[in-house]
Parts: structure tokens; sequence; C-alpha cells
């Protein structure tokens, strides 16, 4: 088919950027084959900012293998779901990997999820694991779902040593609202430190094959127009298809390897998954990570790491347009 047969046939081509072609073929691999392929190329890269602290694809990949290496020990196997109730973090990155290195499909809760729902959310998807927020332990505890294994986290593990006091105004906010349980709590059957099983297991994760286009990787819940919210099956192939077209037709403006993401769209979403956590490693970028969305860090992080991509939403973009122009 000549060119203008094509664009008669799809007369949206007439949109596409320049060098962004008419088909294409999509990868056959997994998202842990995505990971594990970016991680050795981009090993000396960094990877993550989380307000100052950078990590490299070389320790996001050794944190990773090393959480995947536990949650194989402690039970996890193909198939098992395991729910995510974390702020946007290092932690959600790294457990989000980790576990579907062990085999399991994912389903991340919303952060402001209060009890009921969060119950809804895990009897619905049958989530036998839960790795989650210190501060948010106390909802997920009076949701009363019988859970094997639960792995908690602190917000401040991943920050750098000047902000171990919640520095940023956010986090003060969020910590000053909730309290984290007190360190008895690992002493309960079960109970787990995501810092000391990193601390304490090799990164040596099992070696899981993956039917890409039926095993899946997330469930993300969905309110649709009727009923409780309901998990939406995402496979392998859905999710690796949706990060390589997204990157496709981009065309030739973004370059692998040197952009930086401004990474704080909820990564509990299905967007902030495929696009922003997806799409950014795949391609070697940087992702500077906000635990919410204060419109002051991201306009502090715009300049301080001089960043590329603004992926947005229509409730951010307003208040943009209606700050002040700066002053020379």
């Amino acid at each position: 088919m000549g060119n203008k047969e094509l664009y008669e046939a799809r007369p949206w081509l007439k949109w596409y950027l320049p060098g962004v072609p008419a088909d294409v073929p999509i990868p056959e691999k997994s998202v842990i084959e995505t990971f594990d392929e970016s991680t050795d190329k981009w090993k000396d890269k960094t990877a993550l900012v989380f307000y100052g602290r950078k990590i490299s694809y070389k320790e996001l990949r050794d944190h990773t293998d090393r959480m995947a290496t536990a949650l194989a020990d402690l039970g996890v196997k193909k198939g098992d779901k395991v729910a995510l109730l974390l702020l946007n973090s290092p932690q959600f990155i790294i457990a989000y990997f980790a576990a579907l290195k062990a085999g399991a499909t994912i389903t991340a809760i919303s952060p402001v999820y209060v009890s009921p729902e969060i119950k809804h959310q895990l009897i619905d998807s049958g989530s036998k694991y839960i790795i989650c927020q210190d501060i948010l332990w106390e909802h997920v505890e009076k949701a009363e779902v019988k859970l094997e294994k639960v792995i908690l986290t602190s917000i401040t593990e991943y920050l750098p040593a000047m902000k171990k006091f919640l520095g940023s105004s956010v986090l003060r906010a969020v910590y000053q609202k909730m309290s984290a349980p007190s360190q008895e709590i690992f002493k309960r059957e079960g109970f787990y430190s995501f810092q000391e099983l990193i601390a304490r297991y090799p990164a040596n994760p099992p070696k899981v094959q993956f039917d890409i286009k039926e095993d899946l990787v997330t469930l993300p819940y969905t309110g649709g127009t009727t009923g409780l919210p309901k998990g939406a099956m995402i496979t392998h192939y859905n999710l690796v298809s949706a990060q390589h077209l997204g990157t496709i037709a981009w065309g030739s403006v973004l370059k692998p390897g040197q952009e930086v993401v401004l990474a704080y769209l909820p990564f509990y979403h299905i967007y902030g998954q495929s696009v922003v956590m997806l799409g950014g490693i795949s391609q070697g970028y940087t992702l500077v990570i906000f635990t919410t969305p204060d419109l002051d860090d991201i306009l502090n992080a715009i300049e301080s790491y001089k960043a590329t991509i603004f992926y947005s939403v229509p409730s951010l973009m307003k208040p943009c347009a209606t700050m002040p122009a700066p002053t020379a």
C-alpha cells in the first residue's frame, strides 16, 4: 500500500509526529524482562530521586532482587496476589517489580482509601500478602482481613539524612495526621520490616516463567459506572504494549537515557504504573518522585533537576496556569 492509499485508509496518521511508523510490532517479553534489560543497560545512571536521595539503576536492581528473594522465601509464588498500600516512593517501585519477580500479581490500593474500601479490594483480589506504609497500617487492621504476611515500611527509609526529620512540608503534614505503629508490631507472627528483609536476603530472585499473554501483572481497581470497584486484568503483554506504543508515539522527541520525569502522579493508578513508572524505567529515564503533588516541590524540582517530562492531569494544570510569572 502506497502512502496515499495508507493515509486515505488511516486518516489519523497525518497527526503522527515525524518518524512515527504506521505499524508497530509489540515486543514479545515480560515486564520483568523489560525491567532487567533496562537496569542492566543503565546501571550507572540515576534511576530515582526522592527528595534529594539518588538511587542508581544498579541499586534499584539490587534492592528489587533482594526483596524478590525475600518474598519467595516468605511463600509468595506464581499466581499469588500481593497488595501494595504505599505512597509514591522508592519502596513502591522496588516492591512492585520484586513481587512480579516472585511470580505474583500486584493489586495497588489507593493511599486515601479507608478500611471498607481496603477490605473490598483485598478480599475481591484474593490478596494473601500486603506491603504497606506504616502510617497506613491502621486502616488495614481495621478492615479485619486475614493476611498471611505483612511487610511494613516507613517513608523515611529512603530519605537523605537531612530529610530524616521530614523536612518536606508535605511529608511532615502526612506524618502529623497519622501515626506509625511501634516496633513492637514486628514481634507479631507474619509481620516483617521492609528494610530488614532487604538487608537479610541476597539478590537471588527465583526464575519464573511467564505466559505473557495470559499471566497478570496488575489488578488496578476501577469504579466504572455501577457497583463496587472491579479489578481490571492487565497481562504482561498488555502493559509492555502500552509502554512500547507510548514510547514509539513520541518519535525522536524523547531520548533514551536522557530524560528527567516528574513522577508525582500516583503509582497505584495504571497511568502512574504504565506511563510514568514502567515507561520511565524502560527508557533509562530519571524519575523524580513526590509522595503527593505539592506544587511548590514540583516547581522547585523542575529547576533543580532540569526536568524534561511533565506528565499531568487537568486538576494540576489549572493552578500551574494561574501562578504568577517569575520575576527577574
